[in-house]
């Protein structure tokens, strides 16, 4: 079974799991980018950039969910 390393921004040692394939890992990315975000009750820093990312036993980065947090914005911005 293929080994999946899981990296969110902040962290020091990305969790190692074994999973069947790149869609398992993916669900496995989403839940718990989901407990992490559940977990910060409210404390997420404005402004920011956080990110859950997925490699492969080689290290490439193969999935990655990317949050941004931002102020209110003005007129016309996006």
């Amino acid at each position: 079974m293929p080994k999946f390393a899981f990296h969110w921004t902040g962290e020091t040692a990305p969790a190692l799991v074994d999973l069947p394939d790149e869609a398992a890992a993916w669900g496995q990315a989403v839940a718990t980018t989901g407990e992490i975000l559940r977990d910060l009750d409210g404390s997420l820093p404005v402004p920011g950039e956080f990110e859950m990312t997925v490699r492969d036993a080689t290290g490439a980065v193969l999935l990655a969910i990317t949050i941004r947090t931002r102020q209110r914005l003005g007129d016309g911005e996006a």
